[in-house]
This record gives structure tokens, sequence and C-alpha cells, in this order.
């Protein structure tokens, strides 16, 4: 007899399981949801942006380090107007 019960009890979570409005892989998943925080940019990221800043401006030499200091800004705010994402 309680062989029968332990199989009705599978069966009726099996049931329950089919019911479910939520796909298979949504019914498990924990509530808790894990945020990776986000990086600063790298030097070499900085780097490509402050050079695609420069050539935006026409490549005129002696505002380097305006540009490398928009770049930083606007990785570390998320903005690149030139980001082909």
């Amino acid at each position: 007899m309680g062989t029968f019960l332990k199989s009705f009890d599978r069966n009726e979570k099996l049931s329950d399981m089919r019911k479910s409005k939520r796909k298979p892989n949504e019914r498990y998943q924990s509530a808790l949801t894990v945020h990776t925080p986000k990086l600063p940019p790298t030097p070499g990221q900085i780097r490509q942006r402050a050079h695609e800043i420069y050539l935006a401006r026409g490549g005129a030499a002696g505002r380097e380090l305006d540009d490398w200091l928009q770049a930083e800004r606007e990785l570390k705010a998320g903005k690149n107007p030139f980001s082909t994402d």
C-alpha cells in the first residue's frame, strides 16, 4: 500500500506540473536574481572611444585629455553614440 501512495503522490505532482502555465525551465527558478556589478571601462576601451571622438571632431591635435575624459565619462555612463550594439 505504501508503494501505491508514493506512486499517487508522484502522479499528482506531474499533473500539477502539466497544468502550470509557466515554461518548464521557469518552474524551478529561484525568486532571487543575481546581479553582477558593472565593471569600469578598461584603459583600452577608453583609448578606443577617445580615438573615435578625436576622429569625429576632425583629428585636430591639442585636445587629447579632453577626448580621454569625455570617453571615460561616456563609457562609465553606458553611452556610446558610435556603438554597433
